[in-house]
């Protein structure tokens, strides 16, 4: 798959991502997922978000979880690359893109915000371009 049709899939499921997060955990499946403690990339990013949108919450109060050798998170019947749901403050990444630094921080953004929406100032503004990693 070449990159622009790549970056443009990788857009288009994230911005599905990105609408109202559900509340039901059950609704995503974790039945191959591994939980994870915050890497240091995933603390140093974290520190790099609340510095630069002024917004500040403790990283120790989200739950990170990989799914080990995936391309995907599965949520009811759609899949995306990484998801973040509100019950419980869960981060949920598939293995081949948890170390991604656009993606978990496009993530760790939305735990920051405590939001599923994509508030341009956050997520195309303060912090750079969050809209998409690049794979």
């Amino acid at each position: 798959m070449s990159g622009g049709v790549r970056t443009a899939l990788l857009s288009a499921l994230l911005l599905l991502a990105c609408r109202e997060t559900l509340a039901p955990w059950d609704e995503v499946d974790l039945s191959y997922a591994v939980k994870v403690e915050a890497t240091a990339d995933y603390v140093r990013w974290w520190n790099e978000l609340e510095a630069c949108s002024g917004l500040s919450r403790d990283i120790r109060s989200v739950q990170f979880y990989v799914i080990p050798n995936s391309d995907s998170v599965s949520v009811g019947s759609e899949s995306y690359w990484g998801y973040w749901i509100r019950d419980g403050n869960k981060i949920v990444l598939a293995g081949n893109w948890a170390t991604n630094e656009k993606l978990v921080k496009h993530e760790e953004m939305h735990a920051l915000l405590q939001d599923g929406s994509q508030p341009t100032t956050y997520f195309n503004g303060l912090c750079g371009d969050l809209s998409y990693p690049n794979g």
